[in-house]
C-alpha cells in the first residue's frame, strides 16, 4: 500500500522490470515489419500502377510512426509499445522525479522515437549493399567514392558494436538499481519510464445509463471511437508479433522429420525409352542429359536436333546447346 501511494504521488519512482522493457522494446521492433508487409499486400492488387510506392516504404512508414507515435506521447505520454505494456514516459532531474515531461523533453523523445530507428536501418541496409558490391570486385573510380564507402562499412559497424555495448551496460546498471534510466537514449533525455496509472474506461451500464438519460454525446461517441481503433491496433501489432514467432519457431523444422513424399510417376513415354536413345533407338554412346526436360539422349545424337530445332525431340520444351548436360558413367 505504501508503494502504491508513493506512486500515485510521484515521490518515489517505481520501476518495470527488465523483463518489461526488453519486450516492449522487442514489440516496437514488429511495428515497421508489420506495416511494409500490409503495404506490400495492399499494393500487390495494383502492382503495375502502385509498385513505385515500394521504393518509398521507408519513408511511408517514417509518415505513419511520426502520426502513431505523436498520438501516443499526447494522450498517454510514452510511445506506442510502452503504452502497450502500461508504461510512460516521466522525467528524473536530480535523481528526484517529476511527473510529466517538458515540451522540449516530449519533442527530443519524439523525434528520438522516430528517427533513430530510420536512420539506424538505413545506414544498415546501406552498409549491407556496398560490402554486397564490395565481395563482387566493384571499386568506385572516385577516390571520394571509396572513402565515403569505407567510413559508412567501418563507421556503421563501430557504432553498432558501441551502442550495443552501451544498451549491455545500461541493462546492467538497471537491473543491479544504480540506475533509474531504461536505455542510453533516455539517460541523455534524463527520462525514465514507470507504470501508467490505468484509465477509467466506460463500463456498458455507464453507457447505457447515458443513452438512457439522453446525456450521450459526440464527445463519448468520439473516445469509443478512438478507444476501439487503439484497441485494435494494439491487439493486430501483438497478433503479427505471434504470427511472426510463430513462422521463426517452424522456419528451422527439421526436414528429415518432415514424412517423405511419394516419388513422380514415370509416363508411359519414358518407360518407353528406358536405356535407349529416343533419337536413334538404340543403346547410349555418350550420354548426355537434356536439363529442360530430364531425357537422356546420345550427344551425337541431341546435338544437332537441338540446334536445328531449338526443343526437345520427346516433350517439344524450348531448349539450347547450353541445356545439354554430360554424363561422365563408367
Amino acid at each position: 500500500m505504501a508503494e502504491t501511494g508513493a506512486h500515485l504521488t510521484g515521490t518515489t519512482l517505481i520501476k518495470p522490470s527488465i523483463f518489461e522493457i526488453i519486450a516492449q522494446e522487442s514489440f516496437a521492433a514488429t511495428v515497421e515489419p508489420a506495416f511494409k508487409k500490409i503495404l506490400s499486400f495492399i499494393v500487390s492488387f495494383n502492382i503495375e500502377r502502385y509498385g513505385h510506392i515500394l521504393r518509398w516504404e521507408d519513408e511511408a512508414f517514417l509518415i505513419f510512426n511520426t502520426i502513431l507515435q505523436r498520438h501516443y506521447s499526447n494522450k498517454y505520454s510514452a510511445s506506442f509499445s510502452e503504452a502497450f505494456y502500461g508504461l510512460k514516459r516521466i522525467a528524473v532531474i536530480d535523481s528526484k522525479v517529476e511527473r510529466d515531461l517538458s515540451k522540449e523533453q516530449k519533442k527530443l523523445s519524439l523525434m528520438l522515437i522516430v528517427l533513430f530507428p530510420y536512420i539506424k536501418n538505413k545506414l544498415s541496409r546501406l552498409s549491407n549493399e556496398y560490402k554486397l558490391e564490395q565481395a563482387d570486385g566493384y571499386t568506385p573510380k572516385s577516390r571520394w567514392q571509396k572513402l565515403y564507402r569505407i567510413c559508412i562499412i567501418k563507421g556503421y559497424s563501430i557504432f553498432f558494436m558501441i551502442y550495443e555495448f552501451l544498451v549491455l551496460y545500461n541493462y546492467i546498471l538497471y537491473v543491479s538499481g544504480k540506475s533509474t534510466y531504461t536505455s542510453p537514449l533516455l539517460r541523455l533525455l534524463s527520462i525514465s519510464l514507470t507504470y501508467a496509472k490505468p484509465e477509467a474506461a466506460i463500463t456498458i451500464s455507464d453507457l447505457l445509463r447515458k443513452i438512457k438519460d439522453n446525456s450521450f454525446g459526440i464527445s463519448d461517441s468520439i473516445d469509443i471511437l478512438q478507444r476501439m481503433m487503439t484497441t485494435g491496433l494494439e491487439f493486430g501489432a501483438f497478433f503479427l508479433q505471434f504470427l511472426s514467432w510463430w513462422s521463426e519457431e517452424h522456419y528451422f523444422t527439421n526436414l528429415l522429420a518432415l514424412p517423405t513424399p511419394p516419388p513422380p510417376t514415370i509416363p508411359e513415354t519414358a518407360k518407353r525409352y528406358k536405356g535407349i536413345c529416343p533419337i536413334c533407338c538404340e543403346a547410349f554412346r555418350v550420354h548426355t542429359v537434356l536439363s529442360v526436360s530430364g531425357y537422356a539422349f546420345c550427344y551425337q545424337c541431341i546435338l544437332p536436333v537441338i540446334r536445328r530445332d531449338k526443343k526437345c525431340p520427346v516433350t517439344n520444351y524450348p531448349a539450347k546447346e547450353d541445356d545439354l548436360i554430360r554424363l561422365y558413367l563408367d
